[in-house]
């Protein structure tokens, strides 16, 4: 069964190198399933397929559209 959570709490929120995350944190979503699509999405921006854990961090990670890979 799927789980709703924000992306600032999920490990699949990936941000830039010294970013906090936070509802205003801008960054990448790197769920294997959603990575083609390449969703620039913020802290406070959520789904379905949260899955609780920390953030990975990459440069580029918000950048528009995002440059960076996955780090997971």
């Amino acid at each position: 069964m799927a789980n709703w959570g924000l992306c600032q709490d999920c490990k699949w929120f990936q941000i830039e190198p010294k970013a906090t995350a936070g509802e205003r944190t801008l960054g990448l979503c790197i769920e294997e399933d959603l990575q083609e699509f390449r969703l620039r999405v913020s802290g406070a921006s959520g789904c379905n397929r949260f899955t609780e854990g920390d953030v990975a961090h990459a440069k580029g990670s918000s950048s528009a559209p995002p440059t960076a890979k996955p780090q997971r």
